[in-house]
């Protein structure tokens, strides 16, 4: 069974193996070192600060009653100047193996549920992608966000040039 909820500190290694895994085998983010855990535990206290959302999808095994936090997703300043608060970039992160099971998917549509109820504090997303996540930017346009331009070679990984694109939607 999976749930949907709100990001605890017990989630930090759980949320930690996930992007670390990015940072190390993946262009979906352009930190290239592994993050630690004071890090991880600085960023949620952040979120929390400025009330960004931040929530886990977390997978609770019936039998034993044992959970895992498999996916997050959280947003975050998209430029932190007055005039962008009603923007925000979004963050999405699932476990390896627990992709293209439609778990994006729920943790996207309770991120967007968690902004309508902040009234008009949100009023468009923002997603950053790398061009070669092809499987991701088809992702985000299945959910309604638009590409809006791609900036050429800003992003260096793996000894590559990568080239981002931005993807948005209106809450």
């Amino acid at each position: 069974m999976l749930k949907i909820r709100d990001a605890t500190e017990l989630d930090l290694p759980a949320i930690l193996d996930i992007y670390n895994e990015q940072i190390l085998n993946g262009t979906a983010t352009f930190h290239t070192v592994p993050q630690l855990p004071e890090e991880r535990a600085k960023w949620l206290q952040d979120l929390r600060a400025e009330n960004y959302p931040c929530i886990v999808a977390e997978i609770v095994d019936e039998t034993s009653g044992s959970t895992r936090a498999v996916g997050w997703c959280n947003l975050w300043h998209f430029k932190e100047r007055p005039a962008y608060d009603g923007s925000a970039e979004l963050s999405l992160y699932v476990h390896q193996d627990f992709r293209g099971k439609g778990i994006g998917e729920r943790l996207l549509h309770n991120l967007l549920d968690e902004t309508r109820k902040q009234g008009d504090r949100f009023h468009t997303i923002i997603a950053s992608v790398t061009t070669e996540n092809e499987r991701t930017i088809k992702f985000w346009q299945k959910q309604g966000f638009e590409l809006r331009g791609t900036l050429r070679e800003v992003g260096r990984k793996f000894g590559r040039w990568l080239d981002v694109s931005y993807f948005q939607r209106f809450v």
